[in-house]
């Protein structure tokens, strides 16, 4: 029979270091979010202001934390142009709508109808703390 001491030796001889490395995927910056429409009203609507539903946002005091953030609208062309076939309208959140944390988002250029529905990035820079 072995001894508590020689079993102690072979434990440590059988164990093999594992080489832990950091390379992980980077923080992700932004939050996903949904263009709904532009903000109307029964007769007209209002084309320079968009209406976006953020993930996980259910109400106007969560959704104060977004004012005044960036938002990127990406979307594919069939040209290249800059060396890239994807383009950016940027736009700035501006306001809440409503009491379920829908936000008025303003673009740079009006974002066009067939962007409804489709995913935009509400980008967590600039902080206004």
């Amino acid at each position: 029979m072995k001894g508590q001491a020689d079993q102690k030796k072979e434990a440590t001889k059988t164990v093999k270091k594992v080489k832990t490395t950091n390379k992980s995927a980077p923080a992700r910056l932004w939050v996903k979010a949904a263009f709904t429409g532009f903000r109307r009203s029964k007769v007209q609507q209002n084309e320079n202001q968009a209406l976006l539903k953020i993930q996980h946002v259910e109400d106007v005091a969560s959704s104060r934390f977004y004012w005044g953030k960036r938002v990127a609208y990406i979307y594919k062309a069939h040209t290249l142009k800059s060396n890239t076939k994807f383009r950016t309208i940027w736009g700035r959140i501006s306001r809440s709508h409503g009491s379920n944390g829908v936000v008025i988002a303003h673009f740079g250029k009006n974002l066009p109808p067939r962007a409804i529905g489709s995913t935009l990035r509400v980008f967590l820079y600039p902080n206004r703390a």
